[in-house]
């Protein structure tokens, strides 16, 4: 019986020194809005902006287009008026060459942008980027899993604290790489 009781009681001395040790490894968990990242600093970065002034350029051009479509339609009816079929026709058949090149120029240009904004989004770089950043926020931070909260995974999670939200720490230190300030939304 005595040979128990010292087991026990050394049993119970090695748990309770051990405590400390474990409560050490406890995991600390970050959330993480990815969509959030995409859509705050994403639209920030170069490569995001050279695209939004492309689209500007091309809309631009169509409004161009647009206006010299105008201006021979309206030298049509002037021509019109005059009685003047001949100008007229040659008039009629230039605003229909305008239109079909301002039509196939938007569609044209629009899948070209298009593409490359799929291709912009799912670019290597920009995840190689992303990935560095959350990494950085953990490591910093004192987080060893950081788990995503948007999409298809939000139904995941019932209930987190404010505490354990990462996102705009990892915003913050991609904008800082950027070379851009953010004061956060």
């Amino acid at each position: 019986m005595k040979k128990i009781a010292i087991g026990a009681l050394l049993l119970l001395f090695l748990i309770a020194s051990g405590i400390p040790l474990f409560a050490d490894q406890i995991t600390r968990v970050g959330i993480l809005d990815i969509e959030k990242v995409y859509s705050i600093y994403f639209r920030e970065s170069k490569a995001v902006k050279e695209l939004q002034q492309l689209r500007a350029d091309v809309l631009r051009e169509i409004s161009r287009i647009d206006e010299e479509i105008l201006l021979l339609e309206s030298q049509k009816l002037d021509a019109e008026s005059r009685g003047d079929g001949e100008a007229a026709l040659r008039l009629d058949r230039e605003i229909f060459q305008k239109k079909q090149y301002r039509d196939d120029y938007r569609r044209i240009k629009m899948d070209q942008i298009r593409k490359r904004s799929e291709t912009l989004y799912k670019s290597d770089e920009f995840l190689d980027e992303l990935l560095q950043a959350i990494e950085y926020v953990a490591e910093s931070e004192g987080f060893s899993l950081v788990l995503n909260s948007s999409g298809q995974f939000s139904q995941f999670f019932f209930f987190y604290t404010k505490e354990v939200d990462i996102t705009e720490l990892v915003i913050q230190e991609l904008m800082r790489r950027a070379g851009q300030s953010y004061d956060g939304q």
